[in-house]
């Protein structure tokens, strides 16, 4: 059975165009990045962050950049444990578990120097709250060496457009509009 997977692995990886072959893959560093969310009440601005599940991004020769990062909402900490089980209830985690994005963006070359930095906007889905949008996300790519890709960017959402409860302090509600800033820390081959 081994046998016959990696028979058929090598088959396919030698019928895929030579473009493709040469296609960098990266895998998201846990330890190093970090998804951040930011929600306005009149009273204060509520900070969570989580290290992403699992990440990856494929650099294809043309300039085409592949991601997908995923994140446990259970794991988003804003410092105030009754905060974090009450973001637990409106979001539902116990049934939708996960916040994933899956995104293209162009343009994006390796530099022949490094560092060096490259804007692009990736534009893809958001599921959240088993809610999935089209999203479109400005992000900064860091090559940072030649093995090593820092990805930032900031982009906002609205929860009840996720069928999301907004949740209240002092009788009083949450903005809508709740900013998540990816921070992704990429290394090349792992």
């Amino acid at each position: 059975m081994i046998a016959r997977r990696l028979v058929l692995s090598a088959a396919l990886l030698l019928a895929l165009p030579a473009a493709a072959q040469n296609a960098k893959l990266y895998s998201v560093k846990k330890d190093a990045s970090s998804l951040t969310y930011k929600l306005i009440h009149k009273m204060h601005t509520v900070s969570g962050k989580a290290p992403p599940s699992e990440g990856k991004a494929v650099l294809k020769p043309d300039g085409t950049l592949q991601v997908a990062v995923r994140a446990q909402v259970k794991d988003f900490d804003s410092q105030n444990s009754n905060r974090d089980t009450h973001m637990l209830e409106v979001t539902e985690a116990s049934k939708y578990p996960l916040v994933e994005v899956k995104a293209v963006g162009t343009g994006v070359k390796t530099p022949a120097a490094f560092p060096a930095s490259v804007p692009v906007t990736l534009k893809g889905k958001l599921t959240f709250h088993g809610v999935t949008k089209d999203v479109e996300i400005p992000m900064t790519v860091k090559f940072d060496s030649a093995t090593q890709v820092t990805a930032d960017g900031s982009f906002k959402i609205s929860l009840e457009g996720y069928n999301i409860e907004r949740p209240t302090l002092l009788l009083v509600k949450v903005e809508d509009e709740l900013v998540l800033e990816p921070h992704l820390v990429f290394s090349e081959g792992t």
